[in-house]
């Protein structure tokens, strides 16, 4: 939430402005500075504002900006230029935004890492290794390693964007049905058949489906809130029992574990390939993830290296990482190429995914259909049955169901 402040100086200056934030936490900060406080009151529209707003920056469009960028420093353009170059070219009008502000503030002193990190658009990881780069001179390196994390991390988005769209639109074209037969179909078809209760049971049944829907339509609207609360008490539960549960589901549990393997092993393989030590950027993937189990797993994980213990034998003491993988990161820890066998692991966990996701596709599209077709044939039957055998009692004939 956005707040609208207005508050007098020790030298009785008044100055107003806005900050996001809860209220307490906001008053704290104002006092902190010795401000007075005149008023401080919500921004609604602005707080709307800035939810509708896209805040974060595509990885497609940062694959490519940092490709660019490291091709460019490699030519022996300043950083300034090639920074201003991609401003003008950049066709994503958030990175474009942003890439004008870090020109700006390049050309006040600041160092790269704290212009990008003011415009609050890049991912941590990239002001991470940017801070990385800048103290050991390696930034083309960093550039270089950004590329090619975010552009796997595209290739995943759109290989699962795909896998999604042919389900969530037979499943939105089902809802638009149900709705249409439930509003405008069966009410006519009711009216030109005699129901009574020794009527058919699909009759019935469809019957009490459609009058449910039609007088209590609004109850459906509450299955995507108490699915999204759901879905966010689970990823902010720090009971391991019950979160552990999430990869537990049959089929799209073992995807989803693989893909957050994934993304962990090449977070780690990009900072420590850019100097930051196993345990530091353990604490760094700690505080960012959106998981509050696997951060719980990931904290474990730095509490056994800090007792002594090398990563491998610390991935060896919890049993949520496979063998796979330990003897994987002790291969790596003793040939001293870490981050590569780190990078070899994400690959390996996103090709995973990437073919588990396909097989799950292949059974989705034709079961879909299969329902559809149930569907259907629930809803044709329910008035065919009681028409034919009604004409059949006219004509005095004794077909029964």
């Amino acid at each position: 939430m956005y707040y609208r402040y207005s508050v007098l100086t020790q030298t009785g200056n008044e100055i107003k402005g806005f900050e996001r934030g809860a209220y307490p936490e906001i008053a704290k900060r104002l006092k902190e500075k010795n401000y007075y406080i005149l008023s401080l009151e919500a921004d609604f529209f602005k707080s709307i504002k800035f939810v509708l707003e896209k805040k974060s920056v595509k990885a497609q469009s940062l694959s490519l900006f940092f490709e660019d960028l490291a091709n460019m420093l490699k030519t022996g353009i300043a950083m300034n230029e090639a920074i201003s170059a991609l401003r003008e070219s950049s066709i994503d009008k958030v990175l474009s935004k942003a890439l004008s502000g870090i020109e700006y503030d390049l050309a006040n002193g600041f160092s790269l890492a704290k212009a990008f990190e003011k415009t609050k658009v890049f991912p941590w990881l990239v002001l991470n290794t940017l801070k990385v780069g800048e103290k050991s001179g390696s930034l083309e390196q960093v550039f270089v390693d950004l590329a090619q994390y975010y552009s796997r991390e595209a290739e995943f988005l759109s290989s699962l964007r795909n896998a999604v769209i042919y389900p969530a639109v037979v499943f939105s074209m089902l809802i638009g049905i149900m709705f249409y037969v439930s509003f405008k179909v069966i009410p006519h078809l009711e009216a030109l058949l005699p129901i009574n209760g020794n009527s058919y049971f699909a009759t019935r049944l469809l019957l009490f489906l459609s009058h449910f829907l039609k007088d209590y339509w609004f109850v459906y609207l509450l299955f995507p809130v108490v699915g999204i609360f759901i879905y966010s008490r689970f990823r902010k539960s720090p009971a391991g029992r019950i979160a552990s549960y999430y990869y537990k589901i049959p089929l799209f549990g073992p995807v989803a574990k693989d893909a957050a393997f994934s993304a962990f092993f090449s977070n780690l393989a990009v900072l420590s390939r850019n100097g930051i030590n196993i345990a530091d950027a353990l604490s760094l993937i700690e505080e960012t993830t959106s998981y509050q189990f696997l951060a719980k797993k990931i904290g474990r994980l730095k509490d056994y290296i800090a007792s002594g213990l090398s990563f491998w034998q610390a991935l060896q003491k919890d049993p949520f990482f496979p063998s796979f993988i330990y003897y994987s990161v002790r291969k790596g820890e003793e040939m001293g190429s870490l981050d590569e066998y780190l990078q070899n692991l994400s690959k390996y966990y996103f090709e995973k995914v990437s073919r588990r996701t396909r097989v799950i596709l292949s059974f989705i599209q034709p079961a879909l259909l299969v329902f559809c077709a149930l569907i259907l044939l629930f809803v044709v039957s329910a008035f065919i049955m009681p028409v034919y055998s009604n004409l059949s009692n006219i004509a005095g004939g004794n077909v029964k169901f």
